[in-house]
């Protein structure tokens, strides 16, 4: 079967509102309007209760407490009583009904008279005629309730609507939109009702008290037909059938004993009806016990119709039922209406369902503390006949300290669901991500996942899973890869007794950002240790290791001698990085400036290395600094030694904005050309310093080689 666009479905909707609308303020707008309110005296007399300033009769010149004598200019008809015209009170029986019906249709046709003449008379009982020629209602003068009526029903119209243009066919959405148009039924008959000044044509009178009591009857039992569908369909019997089966046993009053009257009868059958509604939330609350979404479901739209259609019923119909004026004003208590439907469309829609089950909740526990206090205030007015102000306050203390913390614990015991405390949780997520074996940190991940979240079921998840996110309305969860495991799905959560929602998602982050944090500083700590025994190894093999090749090698003991005390300096320096320490700055210079004049006197070359003076004779080089520019330098006197040809060596230092640099130049026959003058044996150089951020530069020079080595001295420079 072809279904129209959800636009299309709700422009219709749209477009049966507005007609009603427009319906609604005409049949208001119809009745001859006198431009006050009516009440009846004990006598039957009926007098004006008040008078909207420029009407009708305000402008004939009526006063409040003027009794409406008659209509007509006779002075000897008889005086006008409430009776014939059947009365303003809702007749008892269905016979006085019908009487009242024939009496007031005939009292509006003589209202329709033009011009109309009214017989008034004061306290003094002497009747005045007055005449009444424009006498058409402007729209400014419908009351207030007849708006706020109206409009509760358009809402309710408009939210079923959205909904079932986004279903069109499904049973849940069809029940629920039978459910809106029906209480569109009673609001615009109860709205159209309450615009009556007096009476209004038996007709107009007739269909806005048909469209009332029909409304209310089948709102009952498509509801009802809705609880038994949704969330589980838990009868196959045509539901339909009910809302207009609950209408037609509601037609048959004419046949019950007594004759009671439509209305009484109605309100008694809305009474039921409502019972049987709570039954069904039951029944449904039952038959969703193993499906946690469909619990949440029933939870949420039992909440709403309990606390919408429930305040309605006992504050307004049971009364009336019972005979009794209702506890509220029941003029704009059709508004409690629009809760249900407000609750039901978030509720229908599933949008966000999973955090519908802890509103529900959340509700019936200040509902329930509300009813508490109440409770305890009343019993204490009556039963122990407390003063009004002190049983307040008493009630108060004892919902303060006594429900409240009782709430809170049921509270956590229930919803809260916490498994595990924060720094318990956050301290076994660094016991994952310490683990070194690639598959027992899987293992433990998938572990604490299970604590968290009680979940009845993990299965891999989406590779494109990026972030935690609820899924399938809230009975999974899916995580993106972590701890070297794929992506996961947890489903059916808190053991199959709960959903996820937006705190789980959020703790789900939490706690995967945390992992990769964790992770990710112990690959780096890791990569460091492997970097550290990288560079020992290195500096052990090229500096500690050459020099005792060379050692060995050498037929003059001087330079076997020299090759050991440096790979001894070597040793030391290699020590001192492993413990950790950082050495004074100027000691290392000063052992640099001895070490190097030691080899360049042994090998008949000067040295001219003035006295260093730093701006902070405390400070200290890290290993890596002063490893590398001590290997740099001693390559440097090295080449200058055997290549340079030069008679004398000159070293400067200078220190500025946390740099060091060295400049040493010789007096010899300078690089060769090629390159720039750069020999390719000094590329070690520029590894060694650009491990520590460093350069190396040579400059131009007319003899000799000038090379300038440059470091930061922080430890933290970036390389």
């Amino acid at each position: 079967m072809r279904t129209s666009s959800p636009t299309t479905l709700l422009l219709g909707v749209v477009l049966l509102c507005v007609a009603t609308a427009l319906v609604g303020v005409w049949m208001a707008l119809s009745p001859a309007w006198l431009g006050a309110s009516f009440d009846t005296r004990p006598d039957g007399a009926i007098v004006i209760a008040r008078l909207v300033p420029e009407g009708p009769l305000a402008r004939a010149g009526a006063k409040v407490g003027d009794r409406l004598a008659g209509i007509g200019a006779d002075p000897a008809a008889p005086a006008l009583r409430a009776a014939e015209i059947g009365g303003l009170d809702t007749p008892a029986t269905q016979v006085q009904a019908r009487e009242q019906d024939r009496l007031q249709g005939a009292f509006a046709q003589a209202l329709k008279a033009r011009p109309l003449v009214v017989r008034l008379a004061g306290p003094d009982n002497i009747q005045r005629p007055v005449t009444l020629d424009d006498r058409s209602r402007p729209l400014t003068q419908l009351n207030a309730e007849f708006w706020a009526n109206l409009a509760f029903g358009l809402i309710a119209a408009l939210i079923v609507g959205w909904v079932w243009a986004l279903r069109p066919r499904e049973l849940s959405t069809q029940l629920f939109a039978v459910t809106g148009l029906s209480m569109l039924a009673f609001t615009f008959g109860w709205a159209v009702n309450s615009s009556v000044e007096l009476v209004t044509d038996r007709i107009l009178a007739q269909a806005s008290a048909l469209l009332n009591m029909i409304g209310a009857v089948a709102f009952g039992g498509a509801m009802i037909a809705f609880f038994l569908a949704y969330p589980k369909r838990v009868t196959r019997a045509p539901l339909m059938l009910l809302a207009p089966l609950w209408v037609l046993g509601w037609a048959l009053t004419p046949l019950l004993p007594g004759n009671p009257s439509v209305e009484s009868t109605g309100q008694a059958i809305t009474s039921i009806e409502m019972a049987l509604i709570i039954v069904a939330i039951a029944v449904q609350v039952f038959a969703s016990r193993k499906d946690p979404a469909a619990m949440a479901a029933a939870r949420w739209l039992g909440l709403s119709v309990i606390v919408g259609a429930g305040a309605f019923i006992g504050n307004v119909a049971v009364p009336i039922a019972l005979g009794r004026a209702p506890f509220l004003d029941p003029r704009y208590s059709l508004g409690f209406f629009v809760i249900i439907y407000v609750g039901m469309a978030v509720g229908l829609r599933r949008h966000k369902l999973f955090e519908l089950d802890q509103w529900a909740f959340r509700i019936l526990f200040y509902l329930s503390a509300g009813a508490a206090m109440l409770a305890l205030d009343g019993l204490m007015i009556t039963a122990l006949g407390a003063a009004p102000s002190t049983a307040l306050g008493v009630s108060l203390l004892i919902v303060a300290f006594a429900y409240l913390p009782f709430r809170d614990v049921l509270w956590r015991r229930t919803i809260g669901r916490k498994t595990m405390k924060d720094h318990e949780m956050f301290a076994a997520v660094a016991q994952v991500a310490l683990i070194h074996d690639a598959d027992a940190r899987a293992q433990a991940w998938k572990a604490l996942l299970s604590r968290v979240y009680e979940p009845l079921e993990i299965t891999p998840g989406s590779p494109l899973q990026v972030k935690a996110e609820i899924l399938e309305e809230g009975v999974a969860l899916g995580l993106p890869a972590a701890a070297g495991t794929t992506a996961l799905t947890l489903r059916f959560p808190f053991r199959g007794r709960g959903l996820f929602g937006a705190a789980q998602a959020q703790l789900a982050d939490q706690l995967v950002g945390l992992l990769s944090q964790i992770e990710e500083g112990r690959d780096a700590y890791a990569r460091g240790v492997v970097e550290e025994r990288l560079r020992i190894a290195r500096d052990l093999h090229d500096d500690v290791g050459a020099r005792l090749l060379s050692g060995l090698h050498r037929q003059d003991l001087s330079q076997t001698r020299e090759a050991m005390r440096g790979a001894i300096g070597d040793l030391r320096a290699i020590v001192s990085g492993l413990s950790g320490h950082d050495l004074p700055l100027e000691a290392v210079l000063a052992d640099l400036r001895h070490e190097t004049a030691e080899r360049l006197e042994a090998a008949g070359l000067a040295l001219d290395w003035p006295p260093v003076e730093l701006a902070d004779p405390d400070r200290t080089a890290p290993y890596r600094v002063y490893k590398n520019l001590t290997s740099a330098v001693r390559e440097v006197v090295s080449n200058a030694i055997r290549h340079a040809g030069a008679t004398t060596v000159a070293v400067t230092v200078h220190e500025d904005g946390g740099r060091l640099e060295l400049t040493l130049s010789d007096d010899g026959v300078g690089l060769p050309g090629e390159e720039g003058g750069r020999r390719s044996g000094l590329a070690n150089l520029e590894r060694r310093l650009g491990e520590i951020g460093g350069a190396v530069e040579i400059p131009e020079t007319a003899k000799g080689t000038v090379i300038r080595l440059s470091a930061p001295i922080d430890v933290s420079a970036t390389a």
